[in-house]
């Protein structure tokens, strides 16, 4: 890896830690959110209405690549326009709902063939699916709001698509993985499984949405089994003393951790299993101490010296 790189990589981190990287802000519970309504959304996305990169002329977020190339890329555009749809609810602002109306018209229009946005393949990323079951899941809890708020029927199309795209199995081109009875929602669809913790949340919630507004009795069965699966799972992403990131043993950063928490505290409020609860009060126990936040910090330092990975999205 050449200097250029490793400086970029020193940058990004670095402003992690220090809370002032654009994409690693504190996401709580949404401050609007209400269980069993479409109200806010599960997480505070609001922090991501501030973006601080590149627009282009109708003031749509683009994302630069470490080659130069300005590209847009989904998942920060919808994670931006669900954070205007809670300032909207939460101040009544006209300009934050016709920012998040501008975006979903933006998405649904970008909508391709299949029914989704192939954010990998365009960041240049080869993996046997191009698609991200989380931006599926958080387009389609985009749609369901602007469709609640429009009664446009486009956006009951288009988060049908996206959602029927989203449950398409790995091998057929989509990102999710069917294993007998167990459906995991696959963040990046890769080969072994990396089956990353925050992103197949962000699947389920797109699931619950959908069913919220539609009472869809096929999508509820998805939703069930996509949740029974990760009840199944939680253990494997519990080192006894921080979470991991993924499945295949990547220690969660500061931000990751605090995201679980937050994660599992809306799952808890949409699903009586007491399981959701023990994890998120164990993990929020891990973080309250010292010990275990400097063992994580050390771990999860080795791994990223160990494998550096690609640094795609720089701002």
């Amino acid at each position: 890896m050449n200097l250029t790189l490793w400086y970029r990589l020193f940058v990004r981190w670095a402003k992690m830690l220090l809370g002032k990287s654009y994409y690693h802000q504190k996401q709580g519970l949404g401050k609007a959110f209400r269980p069993k309504e479409l109200a806010g959304y599960f997480n505070d996305l609001t922090g991501k209405t501030r973006w601080i990169g590149k627009v282009d002329e109708n003031g749509v977020p683009l994302n630069i690549l470490t080659d130069g190339r300005k590209v847009y890329f989904a998942t920060t555009i919808v994670q931006k326009a669900l954070g205007h749809w809670d300032m909207w609810l939460l101040s009544g602002s006209e300009r934050d709902k016709e920012e998040f109306l501008k975006l979903c018209y933006w998405l649904l229009d970008r909508q391709d063939s299949k029914g989704g946005w192939p954010v990998w393949q365009d960041v240049g990323v080869s993996l046997p699916s191009p698609y991200s079951a989380m931006t599926q899941g958080e387009c389609v809890s985009a749609f369901v709001r602007a469709w609640k708020l429009t009664k446009d029927a486009k956006f009951v199309e288009g988060a049908q698509r996206a959602l029927d795209l989203m449950l398409t199995s790995i091998e057929k081109g989509g990102p999710s993985r069917w294993e007998g009875k167990y459906l995991v929602l696959e963040e990046i669809p890769s080969f072994p499984p990396s089956s990353i913790l925050n992103g197949w949340i962000f699947a389920i919630f797109g699931l619950y949405d959908f069913w919220l507004a539609f009472q869809d009795s096929k999508i509820r069965e998805y939703f069930e089994l996509s949740l029974n699966t990760l009840k199944d799972r939680l253990v494997d992403y519990d080192s006894g003393y921080w979470s991991f990131y993924d499945r295949l043993g990547h220690m969660s950063s500061p931000f990751y951790h605090d995201l679980h928490i937050h994660q599992l505290s809306a799952l808890a409020m949409i699903d009586s299993d007491p399981i959701f609860l023990e994890y998120r009060d164990r993990w929020h126990a891990y973080q309250q101490a010292m010990l275990n936040k400097v063992k994580a910090f050390a771990v999860k330092a080795w791994q990223k010296i160990k494998e550096p990975g690609e640094v795609v999205v720089v701002k």
